[in-house]
Order: C-alpha cells, then structure tokens, then sequence
C-alpha cells in the first residue's frame, strides 16, 4: 500500500500539467497552444522536482530514524506527513502552498518507499524476494495506471474539482496502511540487531506461520543472530560514517550505484513527462496514450517473475539497460530525422511503451532490490536510505531540468533529449558486468558471508556458504541431542 500510493501520485502529477482545471489555476493563457492554457517552465520544475528534493531528505535521515523507531515506526512518520500533504494541495490554490505541499509530499513518500522496502527485505525468504519485488513494482505501476485513469476521467471537468478530486483520492491508502499495520510485527532482524531476540523469535514466528515448523524457524532465527554477531565484531558503531569504512566501502558504492539505476535508466523522463510530451508531439490523445503507456508497464511488472528466476538478477540487469538504450536511442533518432509529425509521434509513443516494458521488467525493480539485499545488516538502513536519498537527489535534478531541454520556449531539444539516456543506459550494463553480484535465491546472510570472504562478483552465483549452512545445522543437531 505504501508503494500503491507513491505510484498513485507519479500517474497524477504526470497529469495535471496537461489537465485544464489545473492550468486555469497555475497556469497561463495562450491561444496558440493545445485546449489555451500553458504552463510556464518554473512551474512544471518545481511540482515534479520538488517531490524528489523532499524524498532526497526524507530518505536520507530514513536511515537514522528506522535504527530508532523501526521500520513500522518509519512508516507511521511517512503516514501522517502523507495526510498533512494532501490536505494542504487541496485545502490552497497559491503556488507557495502548492510548493510547500509538494516538498512535504516527497518527505512522505521517501519514507514510505524505503521504510516499505526495509520490511520487504528483512521479512521475506530468500527463495520469495524476486517475487515480493515483483509485488513492489507491480504496486507502483498499478498505483501509476490508477493515477493516470482518473486523471483522463476527472480531465473532462473544467474546474478545480479535476484535480482536486485524484489529490482526494491519496486520502485513502494511508488510512487503511495505518490500520494494517496495527496487525504486523516489527522486523525480526531489526529487533535481533537491537538486542530483542525473543521478540524477534515471535515476529518470525507470525511471519512464517504455518508454512515453517518450529524447527525450521529456529535454524533462519539463529542464522540471523550468527550474521549479527559476525557483523558486530566488524562494525562496532552504527551511523552515516560507518558506511565509509574500508570494510563496507564497496557494499556502499554498490548499493549507491544501483540505487542510482532507477534514475539514469531514464524512467522519470518518461514517466512524468510523457503527457506532456506526447501532446506536443500532436497527439490528439495524450491521457488515452498515458493510461497506454501504464498498461504496458504493469504488462512488464507481471512477466517479471517468470523471467528472473531462469534469467537471475544479474543477467537481467545487463539485458534491460541495453534494450532501454536501444528504444531511447530510437526515440531520439526518429526525432532527429523527422521533428515533430504524426510519425514521429507514434514512433515515439511506441518505443516509449516498449522501453517502459523493458525498464518494468528488469532494471526498476531489482536495482532496488538486489542495493537493498548488499548492506550490512546493522547498517542496511542507513546504506539503503543514503543511496536513496542520492537517487531521488539526481531524480530531482532531472525532473528540474527536463523542462529546459524539451519546453518549446527553452533549448527545445524535444525527443532528442533521449540521447542522454541512450547512453547512461550502457553505464548500466558496464556498472553491473564489473560490481554487481548475483543475489538470486541467497539469504542477506549468505550476501554477508560471501562479502566477508571477498568472494569476486562474478562468483557469487556458484559459491558454497559454510558459515549459513553451519548455523542451520547447529539449530538441527542440537534438536537431535534434545530429542534423544
């Protein structure tokens, strides 16, 4: 639900710049553009990028405040700044209360994002992470598509309520995401890194239900205290700066690098300027084409899990960065050759739905996934949040400066924006052959011990962890000597 919502308000800020109502009220009149109102380039930077300044600051203090109120606690802050937000968008029409609403927005969502994935990955068996992931994207892009199909019905209004009534809709995930979490233990990792190791056992326990006896609970609950007490003997201290020792160094870059995945595959540009975009292209049809472009994106979401466990992680990173370039490099070259026509526009649209696809399948979700399984456990919160917070830094200086290359009244580059991203999706496919590795179907504890042996990258797949399996096997010989 937290990551339903995150989506929920990409699909609709994509559209209200598209939207008349809410041109009539931050906007400008000119007859000589599509339905008479345009929206001046300060304005279109500030309440996309705005959002990503106040994630870049909210995910980088996540880190500090999970270690003290826990991953439920984290959420409960992203909750309630989520509510003040929306009320403050609806409640004003000045542009300051806009901003201020905006900025507070990217506050809540930073913290929903990395609090949710914080819980998802500490609570999920190594054999079901791909597909909780798998769960993870397919809620962003869901929220996304529901986004953008109430904005094309609330489009047809012509007053405020067009696009006060999707803001209206953000009301209602946070409400029912606080009343689920009244019934969901803390993590049981976090708890057993803070020294509460019964209830991490019973939170695992609740977890696990029915699915693993008693036993089998027992052997991952003393998996998790052998890696903790491993990991305590490296890093005494828990803090930003520990993350810059020699020892986690390079976890730290890796995470930051592929956090930074999401951002250079060139996602936002697609995402929340699409609409936009595609009505300056000439289509007739821009908000038909942006629930398209959801629909697409959802389509590569679900195919996802069928791939990634043939593919593994790795490979698919590979994969999908070099596809996305493909389409981006087709995107701007179709731009380049023929401008702005009816050809160009479905070309366009087109390499921009199959490029969604690609990014919804392989590169959006286990970049994320696979920085969130590298941490330390003890420093998995900061690390995370830290490479967040870059992310969502570099995603506000995108959507800050998309404007600029692709407004008419600016440099007026159009599609052939995409030639940039053409080539920081092959950064990809470098990045991830030289320092990624393959975390497919391991424990965050068997990614501990292959780190702490210096185990090289491109041998992760095929390594045998003997510290994982002993702790396991401990837990069962001592259930044998018990039984006998």
């Amino acid at each position: 639900m937290a990551l339903f919502e995150y989506g929920l308000d990409l699909g609709m800020v994509n559209g209200f710049q598209a939207m008349p109502g809410f041109l009539m009220d931050f906007g400008y009149v000119d007859s000589h553009l599509p339905g008479g109102y345009g929206i001046s380039t300060t304005v279109q930077q500030l309440i996309a990028s705005l959002v990503s300044a106040g994630m870049f600051v909210s995910t980088f203090w996540s880190g500090w405040l999970c270690d003290r109120v826990g991953r439920k606690g984290g959420l409960w802050v992203g909750i309630a700044l989520m509510l003040i937000s929306t009320t403050i968008q609806i409640a004003v029409i000045k542009l300051g209360a806009l901003y201020a609403g905006r900025i507070m927005l990217g506050f809540s969502n930073g913290l929903l994002t990395v609090c949710a994935q914080l819980y998802l990955q500490e609570t999920i068996p190594s054999n079901l992470r791909s597909l909780s992931y798998t769960l993870y994207q397919f809620w962003i892009s869901f929220g996304s598509l529901l986004g953008t199909i109430i904005n094309n019905e609330t489009s047809k209004r012509m007053d405020r309520s067009s696009y006060r009534i999707p803001l209206g809709v953000l009301y209602i995930i946070p409400i029912l995401l606080a009343i689920a979490l009244l019934f969901l233990p803390e993590t049981p990792r976090h708890l057993a890194a803070h020294g509460k190791d019964e209830e991490a056992k019973r939170a695992l326990r609740f977890l696990r239900d029915a699915a693993y006896t008693d036993l089998q609970v027992e052997e991952e609950m003393n998996e998790i205290r052998q890696a903790i007490i491993a990991d305590n003997e490296i890093n005494e201290k828990v803090g930003y700066l520990e993350m810059f020792r020699p020892n986690v160094l390079k976890r730290t870059l890796t995470c930051l690098g592929l956090g930074l995945f999401s951002a250079a595959n060139g996602v936002p540009y697609v995402v929340q300027y699409g609409i936009y975009f595609f009505a300056l292209s000439g289509d007739k049809h821009p908000f038909n084409s942006g629930v398209i472009l959801s629909c697409v994106g959802l389509i590569g979401v679900l195919a996802s899990p069928f791939i990634t466990g043939r593919v593994g992680k790795r490979p698919l990173l590979m994969i999908g960065g070099f596809l996305q370039s493909l389409c981006m490099l087709g995107m701007a070259m179709s731009y380049t050759i023929r401008g702005i026509d009816p050809v160009s526009g479905k070309v366009i649209i087109g390499l921009s739905s199959i490029f969604l696809c690609v990014a919804s399948t392989s590169t959006s979700p286990y970049s994320w996934q696979v920085a969130g399984e590298i941490p330390v456990q003890r420093l998995r919160g900061h690390t995370f949040g830290f490479a967040s917070s870059v992310t969502f830094l570099l995603g506000w200086s995108i959507t800050f400066t998309v404007p600029y290359f692709i407004n008419p009244t600016a440099l007026n580059w159009g599609a052939q924006y995409a030639y940039i991203w053409f080539v920081s999706n092959l950064l990809i496919c470098v990045f991830t052959f030289f320092v990624v590795p393959e975390t497919n179907n391991r424990t965050l504890e068997e990614i501990d011990e292959m780190y702490n042996d210096k185990v090289p990258v491109r041998k992760f797949a095929k390594h045998q962890c003997t510290g994982a399996l002993n702790s396991r096997l401990e837990v069962v010989r001592t259930a044998k000597l018990d039984h006998e």
